[in-house]
């Protein structure tokens, strides 16, 4: 239908609760908040769609994208070493490693020396090579008690393989 007039038009409740809504949405989220928002909302019920659903679709979204973000950074460090401030456990604070008691292998988080560790908790020396072993995924285990005892994991396992 064409405009009655367009100060009359514009002045509406719906028009300006949905402008209201929609203020901190920015251009650029406004359509993927909108498609999240449609997809999640439950058109059975018969309530009508509110701009208050693209709102929080937009809330949602943002903090996806922040997560998503911040797991390509700890992605790309992992890919490159020199991208850590320790290189012992990258950037975690702790260094998960197998110990082999009661003749089994347990796994634990051991405190570092870097500044990611509290202070109260840091060590005076890291885990480290020769008398550790570094697997695949970062994790130390004894070279003693690999030898002794065989691999915790299949990370491990290609230590042994190469001594048999």
């Amino acid at each position: 239908m064409p405009l009655i007039s367009a100060g009359f038009e514009l002045q509406n409740v719906v028009l300006v609760a949905w402008e209201k809504a929609l203020k901190n949405v920015p251009d650029s989220y406004l359509s993927r908040s909108y498609e999240r928002a449609a997809d999640n909302w439950n058109w059975t019920d018969g309530k009508a769609f509110t701009a208050d659903a693209v709102n929080d679709a937009f809330k949602i979204l943002v903090v996806e994208d922040r997560q998503r973000d911040e797991a390509e950074a700890r992605n790309a460090k992992r890919q490159n070493k020199d991208t850590y401030r320790c290189h012992h456990c990258q950037d975690i604070g702790y260094q998960p490693v197998f110990t082999f008691r009661m003749q089994r292998w347990y796994a634990s988080q051991r405190p570092c020396v870097c500044e990611a560790t509290p202070i109260a908790q840091r060590n005076a020396t890291p885990l480290q090579e020769p008398e550790y072993l570094r697997g695949k995924l970062d994790e130390w285990v004894r070279v003693v008690d690999l030898e002794k005892h065989g691999a915790p994991t299949k990370a491990f396992e290609q230590f042994i393989a190469g001594k048999e």
